[in-house]
């Protein structure tokens, strides 16, 4: 499995996360953490560009 794929798994985990905190209104964490899966996502974009 590539690494890109790997970070993307990740990124998307760290989003349902951020998605559950926001249904339970956990709101301050819940930002934060959407916030944080959104980076992962866009960092696997970056990873995805100089792989071989």
């Amino acid at each position: 499995m590539k690494k890109s794929t790997i970070i993307l798994i990740i990124g998307l985990i760290i989003l349902a996360v951020g998605a559950g905190l926001s249904v339970a209104k956990i709101e301050p964490w819940a930002d934060y953490v959407l916030i944080a899966g959104a980076v992962v996502v866009i960092i696997r974009g970056f990873v995805r560009n100089h792989e071989d």
